[in-house]
């Protein structure tokens, strides 16, 4: 089962930013495309947009615990939001928890896909929890920089324990219940890392491409797509794109930016020199491209636009695809292509602003400059996209966001001691799977092969992410059909064994 832009996310995020190159009528958009493509490697599940949460055995609560856990001196509280599901529950049986991340809290995933027909063969008792500062769960007065020291993954992962601690105790009162996790993109590193640091409490995790290795330049993102854009648009489309980005490249060398500027129909024209607002366009070319290519996820999409680019007009390279970003956004005046106005949705501090309850624009930048980095410059030299969109866009970001402060020496030491506390791709976890696509970029900052007690790591074949976590259909191949089977048998697996030593 896949999913595109049918879901409740998107249709929310429609009121305020763009979809597919349509803004909200009356709404500006400039404000919110680089920051959106910046928190892409924070994967979000979809939710379709006709799904109506439904009461029947739902409950929900609130949980209070400590806003600080590693200051015995801070006494302060906070509640974070959980919703329940016992339609299957039997005494005795799992606690099955879909782990929140960066996004706000839905019933979904307890109510469907493949986690949920396992609950229906374990007779589980499905949970689902919102991660501190996203949605309602508010942990401060507001986002301002300073507030925002207690958004750590350490914080949440305790958070996280102390909370199925509760549930064990207090809601389901089995102390001995078998607790498995399930979590997605950075969730799922998140669930991960509950079994690592608390095999006592967690018994096993599941990570769907679960994004476990910081990285400070995520340049293998481009080449990936670099690469996926030759296989399937086929290297005439690779070659007008390499050519295209370093047409305009050159042009702006040369001095002649408003020969650039007049192409792509900028709202502002890009001052000779700015290097920052140059930046921030070519950032938004690739933004462009990328997402008109595999928001779909579907390799027959980048084949579709490929032909249109190819046919945009009958002019250079640089036209073919000033042309064909003309068609992409033909609902925009202008492209809102300078560095300041797609900062302005993240310094939005009020936690209620949709910017931060419901997009996490300013919480997931934040956690990107301080823990995890990722971001996808053009570094690497197997990719179409130029060399303009460097790790001095992404700090001049971070900067703009929260302060002077933040340097290249924060966000690497951030990086260097995320992979430190958890091992990167060598967590030397037992009880644990790791799952992810084939076409997933992200992939490469997951893992994709991993053997060690009762766990491993499945890529499944001919897909982008997510396709393993929804039921097993008709539609499935019989490669993702055998990967659902295996994740259900070590499901099974963690419940009914102990950890056996190494």
């Amino acid at each position: 089962m896949l999913l595109s832009k049918t879901f409740v996310l998107v249709a929310v995020l429609c009121a305020i930013a763009v979809s597919n190159g349509s803004p909200a009528p009356g709404v500006g958009v400039k404000s919110t495309r680089v920051l959106q493509e910046l928190q892409r490697h924070f994967v979000r599940p979809v939710v379709p947009v006709d799904f109506v949460p439904r009461e029947d055995n739902i409950t929900g609560g609130r949980f209070r615990t400590r806003v600080d856990h590693f200051n015995p001196q801070n006494r302060d509280t906070f509640e974070f939001s959980y919703f329940s599901n016992d339609e299957f529950y039997q005494p005795g049986g799992p606690i099955f928890i879909f782990v929140g991340g960066n996004f706000a809290l839905t019933t979904y995933y307890i109510t469907h896909g493949l986690l949920y027909d396992t609950a229906a063969r374990d007779k589980a008792w499905l949970f689902t929890n919102e991660h501190r500062y996203y949605g309602t769960s508010t942990p401060v007065a507001d986002y301002s920089t300073e507030n925002l020291r207690f958004l750590k993954t350490e914080q949440a992962l305790m958070d996280l324990i102390e909370w199925i601690d509760h549930l064990r105790n207090n809601v389901v009162r089995d102390p001995n219940a078998k607790v498995i996790l399930l979590g997605v993109g950075y969730a799922g590193a998140l669930a991960t890392w509950a079994r690592q640091r608390f095999p006592s409490i967690v018994d096993g995790a599941w990570g769907a491409g679960a994004t476990v290795l910081a990285s400070f330049d995520f340049q293998e993102h481009a080449a990936d797509v670099g690469a996926l854009i030759r296989r399937f648009g086929g290297n005439e489309c690779h070659s007008l794109l390499w050519v295209a980005f370093r047409t305009a490249q050159y042009l702006m060398d040369a001095e002649r930016d408003d020969t650039v500027t007049s192409l792509l129909n900028t709202c502002e024209p890009i001052e000779k020199g700015n290097l920052l607002d140059q930046e921030t366009l070519f950032y938004h070319l690739k933004l462009a491209v990328q997402e008109a290519m595999l928001e779909e996820q579907d390799t027959a999409k980048i084949r579709t636009v490929c032909e249109n680019m190819l046919n945009a007009t009958d002019g250079t390279a640089l036209e073919d695809l000033a042309g064909w970003l003309r068609t992409y956004y033909e609902n925009l005046a202008c492209m809102p292509f300078d560095f300041d106005s797609n900062m302005e949705a993240a310094q939005v501090i009020a936690p209620g602003a949709p910017e931060n309850a419901i997009l996490g624009l300013r919480q997931t930048q934040y956690q990107a400059c301080t823990e995890f980095g990722w971001f996808r410059t053009t570094d690497a030299d197997e990719q179409p996209f130029g060399d303009r969109v460097t790790m001095h866009f992404f700090l001049e970001a971070c900067r703009a966001l929260f302060g002077e402060w933040v340097t290249d020496a924060v966000i690497y030491d951030g990086v260097r001691l995320t992979n430190l506390h958890f091992g990167g791709q060598d967590p030397r976890s037992t009880n644990v799977l790791f799952t992810n696509g084939e076409y997933d970029p992200n992939r490469m900052v997951s893992i994709t092969s991993y053997i060690n007690t009762f766990s491993y790591a499945h890529v499944v074949p001919d897909k982008f992410l997510l396709s393993e976590i929804y039921s097993i259909g008709e539609e499935d191949s019989l490669e993702l059909m055998v990967i659902k089977t295996s994740i259900q048998q070590y499901i099974a697996l963690w419940q009914f064994t102990g950890e056996v030593p190494l």
